[in-house]
């Protein structure tokens, strides 16, 4: 099923969620933000996302923790996107 097209009545809500989002045209944050709304209060998200202007901008203000991972962590995955 596509990720965005859940709601909470199909899927409930869940004490922690752990991702690993799409980040092409900036679909980690779309995903973040959809998953939040399937947490209960007081839950805890946790997720990869990159670490560039639009996610510092809209992930980082809603974040408790940001952990910037070093460059090129990913590289023997075939990428090199700065992530967080």
């Amino acid at each position: 099923a596509d990720f965005l097209a859940c709601t909470v009545e199909q899927l409930g809500t869940f004490d922690s969620i752990v991702m690993n989002p799409p980040f092409k045209m900036g679909r980690d944050v779309k995903h973040i933000l959809h998953a939040r709304t399937f947490l209960r209060p007081g839950g805890r998200l946790v997720s990869l996302c990159a670490n560039g202007p639009k996610q510092q901008a809209k992930l980082r203000p809603l974040a408790d923790q940001w952990i910037e991972l070093p460059a090129d962590t990913f590289a023997k995955e075939g990428t090199h996107v700065r992530t967080a």
